[in-house]
């Protein structure tokens, strides 16, 4: 995968961008991706010892993750100096962040070495046969049974009116970005379309949405925003309106 991928500029986006949105904790932006890492990291069930973000972009999500949660961290990206934003500031003797160009490549990484990887926001940036090498990638780096969390927005829901929104008030448009569409119902419908071995590779754990009222709330009071978004865990959270659709996958033995 190059910087410029399907017809946008990845490598223009600002050092630390994203990053500076999310630890600002003031208004909705920054509280959808503070929210989005929250929900993923309260998704979390069981003991683990390794994960990968993959797409980590500026490290803003591991960086939020201690090392009694995972004690060895590993996130990769195809930007450059993202990676290197991500080493200098949230780099430690358990977390590293590594540059990733070509995912049909060997890479760092044995098969079967990560109890769960994330893939946060990333596959509506990518076209079908993309997501297809993307996705078995994360599969041939996943333990048995290891766990898969993907996010991705939610197009039956009042996303396709916020992207409008953010196109207009930020220099950052989404519509130049997100080529691929999923929505609550159709999501595995689309990825087995993509990859017809889908259901044969993983088991669906929980589908959920997350990002329903409370990026609005956080427009008033973030920290009550905060507080009422842990109120339900993801796994029992089943209303499909939410913007962004959060699921988690197992790897089938």
């Amino acid at each position: 995968m190059e910087n410029k991928k399907n017809g946008f500029d990845y490598s223009c986006i600002p050092l630390g961008y994203y990053d500076d949105i999310a630890l600002r904790k003031k208004g909705i932006r920054s509280f959808w991706h503070h929210l989005k890492f929250k929900r993923i990291i309260e998704s979390f069930n069981g003991k683990y010892e390794s994960i990968l973000d993959i797409g980590c972009f500026g490290g803003t999500f591991l960086g939020m993750i201690p090392e009694i949660t995972f004690k060895e961290q590993a996130g990769i990206d195809i930007l450059k100096d993202q990676i290197e934003y991500a080493n200098k500031k949230y780099a430690t003797e358990f977390r590293k962040f590594y540059l990733m160009e070509d995912f049909t490549k060997d890479g760092f990484f044995d098969d079967g070495y990560f109890d769960v990887i994330t893939l946060i926001e990333v596959i509506e940036h990518l076209t079908y046969p993309q997501i297809s090498e993307i996705i078995h990638f994360a599969f041939n780096k996943l333990k048995p049974n290891g766990r898969l969390i993907i996010t991705t927005p939610n197009y039956t829901s009042t996303w396709p009116l916020m992207e409008l929104i953010l196109n207009h008030v930020s220099n950052i448009k989404y519509e130049e970005q997100h080529i691929t569409k999923f929505n609550y119902f159709n999501v595995f419908n689309k990825l087995e379309k993509i990859m017809p071995e889908f259901s044969e590779m993983f088991q669906t754990n929980f589908k959920t949405t997350t990002h329903l009222l409370t990026p609005l709330i956080a427009s008033i009071s973030f920290s009550a925003a905060d507080r009422i978004s842990s109120a339900v865990s993801p796994s029992r959270w089943k209303i499909p309106l939410g913007s962004l659709i959060l699921f988690q996958l197992q790897k089938k033995v």
